[in-house]
């Protein structure tokens, strides 16, 4: 029996040469195919301020309209002589609360009467600062707050909910640490407390409206804003460079990344593309915090920016919005909707899917 050699293929150099041109297509095809599942921006229609608020002082007197101008709330109001510098409305078509003396509020209702009165002061006896209102859109969630009481040598702070019966749950209180901000998620049923201490991480307190703890997060920079998934899982944290998302059902960290170039404007985690989106931008005045208000001016946002993480990838990619210049109207909220991201609170209104 002959055992005959199995003759050697040799490749020719045009062979290897179109190897090299399929594994190059490949590779191509394969990264244009992750880029195709980048977010895309897009603006869905634009806004106009949804609540105009007009104090008569002469006429002891304070009006609450629509975008088109039509009268919501007309309502009677006693203005001190000597001016309030406290005096602020949150105006609402439903029902709008008025703060007045450092620390009460009046509820309001359609016809402009006074339903209800709280006073939120502390009582301490070394001061306090003004005492604020953080609310969603709609006012279903509000909470009102003291972000700095002086106890002597140390600096606290309280919270309180007031429920749609008009009741007081607490919230929080301490004697030892600052509210830095008060975030109620966009539907109403969430609310972030950050509250700071002097040599300490921001403590990120998430509790349902009702007040329930749900959990809490530790976050190395000063928080500037958070951010909820449409079924609250997610947590969105972001400074003004620093963003991270933590998961409420496992209790750790989904992600986290810096980003360079202007601050961040907002940031939001979209679960089904494993991705942070987060929005820079160059912003000159203080922006809108809350919703309803009447500020002097309007700030205006430039250079918006979007900045996408894709975590499972540990990819990041950049992408400049179309518009160079707009105009904020209300407070901003990068929310999520099902697939997308929804982009609200300046004079036009985006999409990022």
């Amino acid at each position: 029996m002959k055992f005959c050699a199995k003759k050697t293929y040799r490749c020719s150099s045009r062979d290897l040469l179109l190897l090299k041109i399929t594994i190059i297509c490949m590779c191509v095809g394969w990264q244009v195919g992750i880029q195709a599942q980048d977010l895309q921006v897009s603006i869905t229609g634009n806004t106009e301020p949804s609540i105009q608020v007009e104090t008569l002082i002469a006429e002891n007197k304070i009006i609450i309209s629509d975008a088109s101008g039509v009268i919501l709330q007309q309502i009677d109001y006693t203005f001190p002589s000597n001016q309030d510098p406290s005096f602020l409305v949150y105006g609402n078509p439903s029902e709008s609360i008025i703060r007045e003396n450092i620390a009460n509020f009046l509820w309001i209702n359609r016809e402009g009467k006074i339903i209800h009165s709280e006073s939120n002061s502390s009582g301490s006896e070394d001061g306090e600062v003004v005492s604020e209102l953080a609310t969603d859109p709609q006012f279903r969630t509000q909470v009102i707050y003291n972000p700095k009481i002086v106890f002597g040598n140390s600096v606290g702070s309280s919270a309180q909910i007031i429920s749609s019966k008009k009741q007081t749950i607490s919230l929080h209180f301490s004697t030892t640490s600052q509210l830095r901000r008060v975030h109620v998620s966009k539907n109403g049923a969430f609310i972030a407390l950050v509250t700071a201490q002097n040599g300490l991480d921001d403590l990120v307190k998430i509790f349902d409206r009702y007040g329930n703890s749900i959990t809490q997060w530790e976050f190395s920079q000063p928080v500037e804003g958070v951010e909820f998934s449409q079924d609250g899982r997610y947590h969105t944290l972001f400074s003004g460079g620093r963003v991270g998302v933590y998961d409420s059902y496992t209790s750790q960290r989904v992600g986290s990344s810096s980003v360079r170039g202007n601050p961040i404007l907002t940031a939001a985690y979209l679960p089904s593309k494993s991705t942070i989106a987060v929005i820079t931008a160059d912003v000159k005045e203080s922006l809108i915090q809350q919703t309803g208000l009447k500020p002097s001016v309007y700030p205006t946002v430039t250079d918006l920016e979007l900045h996408q993480i894709n975590i499972v990838e540990r990819r990041i990619s950049r992408q400049k919005f179309k518009i160079l210049d707009i105009k904020q109207f209300a407070p901003i909220n990068l929310s999520q909707k099902g697939d997308f991201l929804s982009l609200t609170g300046l004079a036009s209104e985006f999409v990022l899917r």
